[in-house]
C-alpha cells in the first residue's frame, strides 16, 4: 500500500478545550489527546516550561481555517520553530546537567528511557531521527557531569557538622550543595595518636573546618577545586561569594589543585582532609569556643603591618610633634595586635612546639 502523507499540522476546533493546539497536533499525528493534554501538564510542572510551550505552538501552528502566508511570513515561522527548538534542547541539557549534579541522574535515565520507549512506539508517526533529539539534549550533558566527577549535595540551606567523636583509621564523608558547611570538631573525641580520614565535598560556597584550640591536631590536606559550577551559578544569578582559596591557619595554599604536608607530625591524631568543591573556599584552623567560625572565618584576623614613621620634612615643627605623637598611639596598637595574631596564627601545634 502507498504510504499517507501526514496532514498538515494545523490548530483545531474539533474537541478543543483551550487553543486547539493538543487537538491539532493529536489529529496531523494520529496521537491521543489526552496523552498530548498529560505531557502539556506534566512538562508545565518543571518551572512553567509547558505554559511556554504550548503559548509557542499556539503562535506557530496555524488554525485550520487561515490560508497559507507569503514566503516571508512561512520564513518567520521556522525562525520562531528553530528558537523555539533550540531553548526546548538547552533546557532538556541544564536540567539533565543540574539533576545529575545534584545526584539524582537516576531520574535522568528513567526520564530518557520512558522518552525513547516511546519514540520507538511512535516512530511511524513522528518522523525521523528529529524525535531522538531531545533525547540526546537530555542524556549528554548528563553523562558529561557524571564523568566529571562533580557532585552537590541536594540543599540549600548552610549545614553545621558536630561529630560526637572520630576514630582512628575511620574515614567519614561529609557533603554540602547551594549553601555553606561547618565541621566543627572542637568537641568531638579524637584518639590520641593514628589517622582519622575526613572526606569533604563542598559546593559553591566556603567551607569551614573547626579545630580545638587547646589541642594539637596535625593536618594533611589535599585539594581539588572545581570552579566551573560556581562560575555558571555566578553568571545565571549575578551573585557570587568571593573565592578565599584554600587557608589553612592562615595561610593561603596556592593553585586549584595539590597537597599541604603533615603539620607537626607526631604530636597528635593526624587529621587527613581529602577537600573537593564545586568552586566553595575551604579554612582549616582551631578557633577558641567564644568564636563562632561562621561569623569569623578569618579568626584571629589579618597579618598586621605597623605604619612606618610618616614624614614631616616641610612640616611645622608643632604639626610635626602633633603628627608624631599620634603616629606613635596608633603603632603602639597596631604592635600589640601584629602580636596578638602572630602568636595565635599558628595554631596550638606551633605554640606548643614553642614551648617545648
Amino acid at each position: 500500500m502507498p504510504k499517507t502523507r501526514p496532514r498538515p499540522l494545523s490548530r483545531s476546533d474539533d474537541g478543543k478545550w483551550l487553543g486547539g493546539v493538543c487537538a491539532g497536533l493529536g489529529r496531523g499525528r494520529g496521537i491521543a489527546v489526552a496523552l498530548i493534554r498529560i505531557a502539556f501538564v506534566a512538562v508545565a510542572l518543571i518551572g512553567g516550561l509547558g505554559i511556554l510551550a504550548y503559548l509557542a505552538c499556539w503562535l506557530i501552528i496555524p488554525h485550520e481555517d487561515e490560508q497559507p502566508g507569503d514566503p516571508a511570513s512561512r520564513w518567520i515561522v521556522v525562525l520562531a520553530q528553530v528558537s523555539a527548538a533550540c531553548l526546548g534542547i538547552a533546557v532538556l541539557a541544564v536540567l539533565g546537567a543540574a539533576a545529575t549534579l545534584f545526584g539524582l541522574g537516576w531520574i535522568v535515565a528513567v526520564l530518557a528511557a520512558g522518552a525513547l520507549l516511546g519514540v520507538l512506539m511512535a516512530w511511524p508517526r513522528l518522523g525521523p531521527a528529529w524525535a531522538l533529539l531531545p533525547i540526546a539534549a537530555l542524556i549528554v550533558p548528563a553523562v558529561a557531569v557524571a564523568g566529571s566527577g562533580m557532585r552537590l549535595s541536594p540543599q540549600v540551606a548552610n549545614t553545621s557538622f558536630a561529630p560526637a567523636a572520630l576514630r582512628a583509621t575511620s574515614e567519614v564523608t561529609y557533603r554540602s550543595g547551594l549553601g555553606k558547611m561547618l565541621v566543627d570538631l572542637r568537641h568531638t573525641e579524637l584518639p590520641a595518636q593514628g589517622v582519622v580520614h575526613l572526606r569533604i565535598e563542598g559546593g559553591v560556597r566556603r567551607t569551614i573546618i573547626a579545630l580545638p584550640a587547646s589541642r594539637c591536631v596535625p593536618i594533611a590536606l589535599s585539594y581539588h577545586v572545581r570552579p566551573f559550577v560556581a562560575q555558571l551559578a555566578a553568571q545565571l544569578t549575578g551573585r557570587a561569594e568571593a573565592y578565599s582559596g584554600i587557608v589553612v591557619f592562615g595561610d593561603v595554599q596556592p593553585g586549584l589543585s595539590g597537597a599541604h604536608g603533615d603539620l607537626y607530625p607526631g604530636r597528635g591524631p593526624v587529621l587527613s582532609i581529602d577537600f573537593t568543591s564545586a568552586g566553595g573556599s575551604l579554612f582549616v584552623r582551631d578557633y577558641p569556643n567564644s568564636v563562632d567560625p561562621d561569623v569569623h572565618p578569618d579568626w584571629p584576623g589579618y597579618r598586621v603591618f605597623p605604619e612606618q614613621r610618616p614624614d614631616t620634612a616641610g612640616v611645622p615643627k608643632r604639626a610635626a610633634r602633633r603628627l608624631i605623637r599620634a603616629w606613635r598611639v596608633r603603632r603602639r596598637a597596631e604592635v600589640r595586635s601584629q602580636r596578638l595574631v602572630d602568636s595565635l596564627m599558628p595554631g596550638p601545634c606551633a605554640l606548643r612546639g614553642a614551648r617545648q
